[in-house]
This record gives C-alpha cells, sequence and structure tokens, in this order.
C-alpha cells in the first residue's frame, strides 16, 4: 500500500474523484456534477494505491478556519475496506495538517463511519443532522 498527495486535474485525481463519485454520491442517487461535490485546487487529494490502483482517497481543505482543517469525502473501495487503507489515508493527512501548522481537523462522519473516527481519537461535537440525505455528526480531534 501506497499513500501519496495526488495533484490537482492530474490522472490521480481524476479517479479518485470518480471512486469518491462511486462509493459516496451515486448510491444515494446523487450526481457527480453537483457543485457540493468540486474540488479546489487549493484542497489536497490524498490517494491510497493497491498494485497501481486508485483504492482509496481523503481530500484535506486547508484552510477551513484558522488552524483547523476540514476532512472531507473519505472513500475506500469496497475490496480493501477494514484492511488499513483508511487508517493509512487519515494518517497521511493529519501528519500533513501538522507539518502545515494546523492544530485540529474537523469532519462531518455519516452515522455509520463514526467508530471509525473514534478509534483514531475524533470526537463527536454535535447533534446529529441531515447531509445528503442521512444522519452525520460533526467530529473533531487536535492534532500535534
Amino acid at each position: 500500500m501506497t499513500v501519496q498527495i495526488a495533484p490537482f486535474n492530474s490522472d490521480y485525481h481524476k479517479a479518485a474523484r470518480e471512486l469518491r463519485a462511486d462509493v459516496l454520491r451515486k448510491p444515494l442517487g446523487l450526481s457527480a456534477n453537483d457543485p457540493a461535490f468540486n474540488d479546489r485546487e487549493s484542497d489536497v487529494h490524498f490517494v491510497a494505491l493497491k498494485e497501481g490502483k486508485i483504492v482509496g482517497i481523503v481530500v484535506l481543505v486547508l484552510d477551513y478556519k484558522p488552524g483547523i482543517g476540514k476532512l472531507r469525502q473519505m472513500a475506500t473501495a469496497k475490496e480493501v475496506r477494514g484492511k488499513g487503507f483508511g487508517i493509512a489515508l487519515v494518517n497521511a493527512l493529519e501528519e500533513y495538517a501538522v507539518n502545515k501548522g494546523l492544530i485540529g481537523i474537523t469532519l462531518h462522519a455519516r452515522q455509520y463511519a463514526v467508530g471509525f473516527y473514534e478509534k483514531l481519537g475524533y470526537q463527536i461535537t454535535s447533534d446529529v443532522f441531515q447531509e445528503v440525505g442521512m444522519a452525520h455528526f460533526v467530529m473533531e480531534k487536535e492534532i500535534k
């Protein structure tokens, strides 16, 4: 397994965007053409590779709030779930964020993903709310 940054609009970025759409959007009947799904050039895209194929993606919004980044749109291919790819992606994102001077990460977790993020030290900091038609929680973590 390798985790690396996929430059904006690179082939890796485009493939990762497709994986995110397949995992996060299409099962909900949502389009990948929704402006809310758009990436910004300033976002940092981390991809997990297995045998040269993208099997995971997570996006870091560096300028979410002063000193706080936002983890968004994490997705892994079904065949690698539970095999450490998601953990590796979050670890790479956090390490990068620390090196950029951030002190915390926030995210909107789908209800079914809360346990995954709790194992990585994130804590729920909101009541349940609806996003893309699903229950979500704001989760946060201090990073060092």
